[in-house]
């Protein structure tokens, strides 16, 4: 047992506030270092996004300037030659036509004559020659 006369002894805190000051201060530097860095490198990012929006913007130009420029050389140019003569294929039929003599009567009399080779090639089938 300890019998000692004296003062009682008194505990004081040690001032938090300073620690917590200063703790806050290395930790908003640290905080604005890494967001600096994030946000250069978005407007980096941003930048070369703008600069694909732009290139593409250019190149589409491109495209419909030579789409309007060979569309108006196809105007001109029909205009010098005007239009093209109608194909053989193009016209229509003449509706009660003939399409040639009759020579015989009844169910002969429908089939459609159809041309015939002038010359006789090697047929597909069997040849024992």
């Amino acid at each position: 047992m300890c019998m000692g006369g004296g003062q009682a002894a008194t505990i004081t805190a040690p001032d938090q506030g300073a620690y917590q000051r200063q703790f806050d201060l290395q930790r908003s530097a640290i905080e604005q270092q890494i967001n600096g860095q994030t946000n250069v490198l978005q407007s980096q990012l941003t930048a070369a996004l703008r600069g694909n929006e732009t290139i593409a913007q250019k190149a589409a130009d491109a495209k419909r300037q030579i789409a309007e420029n060979t569309s108006a050389q196809a105007m001109r140019m029909a205009a010098l030659i005007g239009t093209p003569p109608p194909e053989k294929a193009a016209e229509a039929p003449v509706v009660g036509r003939n399409r040639g003599t009759l020579t015989s009567k009844g169910k002969g009399a429908l089939r459609i004559e159809r041309a015939v080779a002038s010359s006789s090639g090697q047929g597909a089938g069997l040849n024992i020659t």
